[in-house]
């Protein structure tokens, strides 16, 4: 459990980084792999320990009284309630749950994948569905329901599906579900999850209207999804709750290079965690009659010292 809450810690520090210095930013593709590295961090962070060496000195005992009193009875006690492994029994029924739940994700997606028409399109795949879906990515598969949408909107949509897939997007999306697996009970992980794969949109926006010939269009087709459909949990939906934040990134002026720099403003944060966290004290052991021996040889230099003085004043 001390894993557990360390890397929550650390988490949150990520989080709190992306949400005050780098949310409004445009570059997203930075913002990325912050967001991935967090991940990865929150992971490893508490696994290393800084050691902080302290001597102690063992002192030798020759002997010891052992006192027992015959006439008292031993009394047998209640063991107290373990709440911990109450506590750990939870955590593992919330990882059990959630695993569940992603296993049923897959299950679903299958289901779709499998009752789909398939073209090619290069080195892609489109699954055409007539299932009430949002238009959605998984690695090289784009599925959609063709009856949706005009042509040229399918074309918009596939687009962005493109840059999900070239992009392996798809990674980001389950790493993040593990991350909220393993940390369900922590809603810092749920938020970090929707950060992470609204900024996925943002990529996969900002490339889809740069080849656009009307970026006007590609606008109005995000707005035409706005109104929600099913979709898969484990997948890049082309639809999101948050059309508009989408549409004002689009439009969003294009961020300094040098504002990228805010990025190393959680190294700090970091190493303050590792200092006050992550550190342990190794006792290192300095026997009893070597502490003697080197107060002895202390007492003699120090006498040995003032003769010597003694002996210069008299001369």
């Amino acid at each position: 459990m001390d894993y557990i809450l360390k890397a929550s810690l650390v988490l949150f520090i990520f989080y709190a980084c992306y949400q005050l210095l780098l949310q409004k930013e445009t570059f997203f593709q930075a913002n990325r792999w912050f967001l991935l590295f967090g991940l990865i961090i929150t992971c490893v962070i508490p696994l290393i320990v800084i050691p902080v060496y302290m001597d102690y000195t063992v002192s030798n005992t020759n002997s010891f009284i052992l006192i027992y009193d015959t006439l008292t009875t031993p009394v047998a006690l209640e063991e107290p309630f373990d709440y911990m492994q109450l506590i750990i029994w939870i955590y593992l029924t919330g990882i059990l749950f959630f695993f569940g739940k992603l296993i049923v994700a897959f299950l679903s997606l299958r289901k779709v994948i499998n009752s789909s028409k398939t073209k090619s399109l290069g080195s892609f795949k489109l699954l055409e569905t007539n299932r009430n879906i949002t238009p959605f990515s998984f690695f090289d598969r784009i599925v959609y329901n063709p009856n949706q949408f005009r042509a040229e909107e399918l074309e918009h949509i596939i687009n962005h599906e493109k840059v999900h897939i070239k992009q392996w997007h798809s990674i980001d999306t389950i790493i993040s579900h593990i991350a909220c697996i393993l940390f369900w009970f922590n809603p810092i992980a749920w938020l970090y999850k929707r950060a992470l794969q609204q900024n996925l949109e943002f990529i996969a926006d900002q490339n889809a209207q740069h080849i656009s010939l009307c970026e006007k269009s590609y606008q109005t087709v995000l707005l035409k999804t706005s109104l929600q459909n099913n979709q898969l949990a484990i997948t890049n939906n082309f639809y999101t709750s948050l059309i508009k934040k989408r549409i004002v990134m689009l439009h969003q002026s294009k961020s300094r290079n040098i504002n990228k720099l805010k990025m190393v403003f959680v190294m700090p944060l970091l190493g303050l965690f590792m200092m006050s966290f992550n550190t342990e004290d190794v006792y290192v052991e300095i026997s009893g009659s070597s502490a003697g021996n080197v107060e002895f040889t202390n007492q003699i230099q120090d006498h040995l010292s003032v003769m010597f003085s003694k002996d210069n004043d008299d001369n």
